[in-house]
C-alpha cells in the first residue's frame, strides 16, 4: 500500500530531503542518540525500524491512523531576542533545552503506556520509546522564534518485548504536566537565570526577560495574525447569532480557524546571515537600548524568593495551558506543590497534538 499523505506532509515539514535529523533512543531509561536521512525518517515515520525495515507490530494504514505525537518545546519570545543578540546565551539557551528535552524523553518512557487487546483495554508499561527532534529558529512570520519539535513515534516497545501503539490519551494529559515542567524549569534554571544575570538581564512575574519584553510583541507578527483572525471570526458568528457569546466548543474551534487562516508557508532557502542582520536592525530600530550591551547583575538578585515559589510553580501550570496547541478534549492539569502532584479537573487545551 502506498504511504498516507500525512508521511509526506510530515517528511516535509522536517525538511530533512537534504539533511539528517536526530532520532533519540530511551531505553529502560538511557538515552541514545543517532542521525536519520530523509529515507530513514520517512521509513521510521510509517512504523518500521529506521535501519533493517522490520514492521513494528500490526501496521494501521488507514487515514485516520495516527503515526507520531508532536510535542514542542516553546519558549518565551524574549528568550528568543536575547540569544539573536549574545551568541554566549545562544549556546546557554540551547543548553537548557537540551536539559529539557532529556528530562521530557525520560518522563515520556516511564510514565505512558502501550494499548493492547479489543478496543485497547489491556495497558502495558514502555521499555522503549523513540523520539526525532526537530529545531527551528523562525516563525512562518520569519520572527525569532527558536523552538524544538520532539516527534514521539506512535510505536513503542512493550515490557513483554511486544511492538505496539502508545496510549495517545494518556500521552495527551501527561503532555500538560510536561508543559508545566517546561515553563517552571525555564524560569527556574540556575544555569540560565546566571547566564542571563552576567548580561544584566532578569526575568519578570510572566517569564520573560525584563530587559527586552518591549521588542516582544513588534516581533510576534505571527501570533498578531492569529489573534486578529480570532477577533475577526468571534466578530463574525457574534454578528450571526443575534450577538450572542460563542460556546467553548464554537471557541475551540475557531481557534483552529484562525491558527489556519493566510498560515504563511516556511521559506525556503533563507540566507541565515541575512536574516539575522534583518532582525538585528528591527531590534534597534525598536529601541537602539536594546543591542547596547548591558552591566552584569548579581546572580543573588535574580532569584525567587522560597515563599512565591509554591505560586509560581501553579502559574506556570496555568501559562502551560494557555500556551497549548488546541485539541478540543477536556483533561486535567497537576498543581506542582512541595514536590508532589495534585490533579484538578479542567478544561484548558492540552499541548501534544497527533500527527496523522
Amino acid at each position: 500500500m502506498p504511504h498516507s499523505t500525512g508521511v509526506d506532509a510530515l517528511e516535509a515539514y522536517g525538511a530533512a530531503s537534504d539533511s539528517t535529523v536526530s532520532r533519540f533512543i530511551v531505553d529502560n531509561g538511557v538515552i541514545r542518540t543517532g542521525q536519520r536521512t530523509a529515507g530513514g525518517l520517512r521509513v521510521w515515520i510509517t512504523g518500521h525500524d529506521p535501519i533493517t525495515g522490520e514492521e513494528r507490530g500490526h501496521q494501521r494504514l488507514t487515514p485516520d491512523a495516527d503515526l507520531l505525537l508532536d510535542g514542542t518545546l516553546n519558549h518565551p519570545k524574549s528568550y528568543s531576542i536575547a540569544a539573536l543578540l549574545h551568541p554566549e546565551l545562544a549556546a546557554e539557551f540551547e543548553a537548557l533545552q537540551d536539559r529539557l528535552r532529556e528530562r521530557i524523553l525520560l518522563t515520556w518512557q516511564t510514565e505512558l503506556n502501550a494499548r493492547r487487546g479489543h478496543g485497547g483495554l489491556v495497558r502495558e508499561e514502555i521499555t522503549r520509546i523513540e523520539v526525532v527532534e526537530l529545531q527551528h529558529r523562525r516563525s512562518r512570520a520569519l520572527d525569532p522564534h527558536i523552538h524544538r519539535h520532539l516527534w514521539l513515534n506512535i510505536k513503542v516497545l512493550g515490557a513483554d518485548g511486544k511492538w505496539s501503539n502508545l496510549d495517545s490519551r494518556v500521552a495527551m494529559k501527561l503532555h500538560t504536566v510536561v508543559n508545566a515542567e517546561g515553563e517552571l524549569a525555564a524560569r527556574t534554571d540556575p544555569a540560565w537565570i546566571a547566564a542571563l544575570a552576567r548580561h544584566g538581564y532578569r526575568l519578570d512575574d510572566s517569564g520573560e526577560i525584563t530587559e527586552l519584553a518591549s521588542a516582544v510583541r513588534p516581533l510576534s507578527r505571527r501570533s498578531a495574525q492569529i489573534e486578529a483572525n480570532r477577533a475577526r471570526l468571534i466578530g463574525e458568528w457574534s454578528a450571526g447569532h443575534a450577538g450572542s457569546a460563542p460556546s467553548a466548543e464554537v471557541l475551540q474551534q475557531i481557534d483552529r480557524r484562525a491558527w489556519a487562516v493566510a498560515r504563511p508557508n516556511k521559506p525556503a532557502d533563507l540566507d541565515e546571515a541575512s536574516w539575522e542582520a534583518r532582525v538585528r536592525d528591527e531590534i534597534a530600530a525598536i529601541d537602539p537600548r536594546l543591542t547596547t550591551p548591558r552591566a552584569p547583575i548579581p546572580v543573588a538578585a535574580t532569584h525567587l524568593r522560597a515563599v512565591d515559589l509554591d505560586l509560581f510553580a501553579a502559574q506556570a501550570v496555568v501559562d502551560a495551558g494557555e500556551r497549548s496547541t488546541s485539541c478540543g478534549r477536556r483533561f486535567s492539569i497537576f498543581d506542582i506543590r512541595a514536590g508532589a502532584l495534585r490533579t484538578i479537573p479542567h478544561g484548558r487545551r492540552c499541548g501534544a497534538r497527533s500527527a496523522r
